[in-house]
């Protein structure tokens, strides 16, 4: 009978983060967290981690200084005390779901410890950015690197390459299907200052980490934590919807959920997911060679075979599409500002 140890058992033996040194005192706490990248998901996630906790600060470069306000309380005295101005809105009508001023950090600005740290960058922007406050993290007490961005398990695997020190944090990985785009503020009297985030579809949260789950949970979002098997097969199915969301919904200029009725989409989808479905497999075999107990590695491998078929991600896909459905993509949205994506 396969139970529940047995996964925990396995995310022990495979896990590719190596064990931090001796000298680190881990301690079980995600607040304060800083949060690095200020796009759409950055800010949304930051906004509701606010609203959770109350301790959350954004790490931003130069270029966000017009958007933000500043305050003459608790001045700094390393540092000018920024706040970034954010609105939350629905995609249907434009309402206003969350309001709130976030603490924000200029990047070389500030030098004190960082805690917690919240990724939310594009994948190909993480290490450069991480490279920036690697410096800051509190290897003392083996500070947490949370990876929220796409393309998770590559950015892991990049840390721990470029680092030499990477021991002394902990690298935990998390996945969101939430869909958010940026707009102008609806504050018609602040042009230039804050942030208005659309949240066009709520999707489901999950990491390694129980208490970054707990966190999100208090604001209403639903997911939850996953060992680290699981969150490796959860990152190749999100991986799958960005394959196929981002690239078709920049190709075509439509939204999301568009996708679904678009003609002569369905081959071209299908291609995608038998090369990354392939791919998938293979390496998630080959995470589960060093289970020693035979019924269970079986048992992982049935569910590899069942839950990275092609079928099963195109179901995955689709339910993504449909749950943020008026969401534009990243990609889109970078094509559409004439940015690198």
């Amino acid at each position: 009978m396969i139970r529940p140890h047995h996964l925990i058992n396995l995310c022990c033996k495979n896990t590719k983060t190596k064990l931090m040194s001796t000298s680190c005192v881990q301690r079980d706490l995600i607040f304060p967290m800083h949060t690095l990248g200020g796009g759409s998901i950055g800010l949304l996630f930051a906004a509701a981690l606010q609203k959770s906790c109350g301790d959350v600060t954004m790490l931003l470069r130069k270029h966000h200084k017009p958007r933000l306000s500043v305050t003459s309380c608790e001045k700094s005295s390393t540092a000018t005390n920024y706040f970034a101005p954010v609105q939350v809105c629905r995609p249907s009508d434009r309402q206003i779901i969350t309001t709130c001023d976030i603490r924000a950090e200029i990047i070389g600005d500030v030098h004190d410890p960082i805690e917690c740290l919240l990724i939310c960058t594009k994948a190909n922007d993480a290490i450069t950015a991480l490279s920036s406050i690697w410096d800051r993290l509190d290897r003392k007490n083996a500070a947490k690197v949370i990876i929220l961005s796409n393309g998770a398990l590559a950015i892991r695997d990049s840390i721990q390459r470029h680092f030499n020190d990477h021991q002394d944090v902990q690298i935990i990985t998390a996945t969101t299907t939430h869909g958010a785009y940026t707009e102008q503020s609806s504050d018609t009297k602040s042009i230039i200052s804050g942030y208005c985030v659309v949240h066009a579809g709520k999707g489901l949260t999950y990491c390694t980490n129980n208490k970054f789950i707990d966190a999100c949970q208090k604001v209403g979002w639903k997911g939850g934590a996953l060992s680290e098997f699981e969150m490796n097969m959860m990152l190749w199915k999100k991986l799958a919807a960005n394959c196929v969301i981002n690239p078709l919904t920049a190709i075509h200029g439509v939204k999301n959920g568009q996708l679904l009725s678009l003609e002569k989409t369905e081959r071209t989808i299908t291609c995608i997911l038998e090369e990354l479905s392939s791919i998938a497999i293979l390496e998630m075999e080959s995470f589960i060679q060093a289970e020693e107990d035979v019924e269970v590695q079986a048992h992982l491998q049935r569910s590899i075979r069942e839950e990275l078929s092609v079928d099963f991600l195109k179901s995955f896909v689709t339910k993504v599409m449909t749950d943020t459905s008026d969401n534009i993509s990243s990609m889109l949205q970078d094509v559409n500002a004439k940015r690198t994506t």
